[in-house]
Order: structure tokens, then C-alpha cells, then sequence
């Protein structure tokens, strides 16, 4: 911190003497230079380099493209969410106002209702984490 404040000292107590260095020149026309290339915006050589590490790949990848998911009922139900001041988001047994296809999966499999049933038990503070893993097991071996 002390180094770059002195230079930004130096350069305001005296400016005409500051500038007419030719090291000072050199240096910020190169800084210049480098800045007009974009390569110091880090956050974008981050993020190219997080994404190489990761293997991100495209949303339409992962959650399909518009034309896809209005085919295949997926389309964002903005009505159905009440949020704001006066309303309480429903948590985990949700299965009335849950999207469709959790609906579906929870009358195909009933383990998975059970399943989230007793996770908003052990939540709630009805079950302790025992009863919720002998549950599952129980729930599992049934299958």
C-alpha cells in the first residue's frame, strides 16, 4: 500500500516533473497498451480459466432449450409463486404446489414422499437423524 501511495504523492506534489521522465512515459504508454487490450479485466481471464477447470458448459445443455421445454411441459409457472411481504414460502412438503415433474415422480415412487416427508420431519424437530436413516432403510428394503 505504502509503495503505490508514494508514486500517486510524487506524481501529485509534482506533476510536470513527474510526466517528463521518460521511464514514467514508457511505463504508461506500455500500461496503456495493456489496458486497451482487455487483458486486464480480470474477472474475464477468471472466469476463462474457472470454466476450462469446470467443464461449464451452455445452459441449453444442461436445462434444454425453449422449444424443448415448453414440449416437454417444463415452462416457468411465475403465476404459482407467491413471494414477497405477506407470503410464506411453503417448505419441504410441498408436493401440492411442486413442479410437475417432482408431482409425477413422488406417484410413480412413494419412497420419495417418505423421503421428504422425513426430511421435514428431522426439520421440524418431530424425528431425530436415526429414525430418519432407519425410515429410508425401511422404506428401501420394501422396494
Amino acid at each position: 500500500i505504502v509503495a503505490s501511495i508514494s508514486w500517486q504523492l510524487v506524481a501529485s506534489a509534482f506533476p510536470i516533473a513527474f510526466l517528463n521522465n521518460p521511464a514514467t512515459y514508457i511505463l504508461l504508454r506500455w500500461c496503456l497498451f495493456l489496458e486497451s487490450t482487455g487483458i486486464c479485466a480480470g474477472a474475464w481471464v477468471i472466469a476463462s480459466i474457472h470454466r476450462q477447470i469446470s467443464g461449464f458448459q451452455r445452459d441449453e445443455v444442461y436445462i434444454g432449450t425453449a422449444e424443448s421445454r415448453s414440449k416437454m411441459d417444463m415452462t416457468d409457472q411465475s403465476a404459482r409463486i407467491n413471494v414477497g411481504p405477506g407470503h410464506i414460502v411453503k417448505l419441504p412438503n410441498f408436493a401440492e404446489s411442486a413442479p410437475k415433474s417432482l408431482q409425477r415422480l413422488l406417484k410413480k415412487d412413494p419412497s420419495v414422499g417418505a423421503y421428504i416427508n422425513s426430511i421435514a420431519d428431522m426439520e421440524n424437530g418431530a424425528a431425530d437423524a436415526e429414525n430418519v436413516a432407519a425410515e429410508t432403510e425401511n422404506i428401501a428394503a420394501k422396494e
